[in-house]
């Protein structure tokens, strides 16, 4: 019994994992990126996660250095379901942040939770021979550090 509430925790966990960034240009060398994640494993990595879009951004854009700016961070978590022992029937309903759930018979229920992050930045972009790419992070250098993430 303990062996399929550990697989049905782990399951739930992988299956409700994600990160997902947004791209929404400001000007030609700057774009604002908006880095959601969810799960054990995308929470602990959304800051190389949006390290290695604002690289690519800058890339893609012929440019070669970038800074961040306006950073946002929260953290938090979501519902992602019940899981109920013994005999009844159990059922949970999400309205925005808050779960309301029902059961019946002899049987209890465990809400299981999922941890959340967010990102938000603003990346300022430069060619290598702008006084703004001094200090800045080289874009080439950061996808080859979390060029696999």
């Amino acid at each position: 019994m303990r062996k399929y509430l550990l697989a049905v925790v782990g399951l739930a966990c992988v299956l409700t994992a994600c990160a997902t960034t947004s791209e929404m240009p400001l000007a030609p060398n700057m774009v604002r990126l908006d880095t959601n994640a969810s799960g054990l494993i995308f929470t602990s990595t959304a800051g190389a996660i949006t390290m290695k879009k604002a690289a690519e951004a800058t890339i893609r854009r012929g440019y070669t250095h970038f800074r961040l700016e306006q950073a946002q961070t929260a953290s938090g978590s979501r519902f992602v379901g019940m899981n109920t022992y013994g005999s009844g029937t159990a059922q949970a309903s999400v309205y925005g942040n808050t779960a309301y759930g029902t059961y019946s018979g002899s049987s209890f229920s465990t809400p299981m939770y999922a941890p959340t992050a967010s990102i938000g930045v603003t990346v300022i972009m430069f060619h290598a021979n702008e006084a703004g790419a001094k200090g800045a992070f080289e874009a080439a250098e950061v996808l080859k550090k979390n060029g696999n993430i």
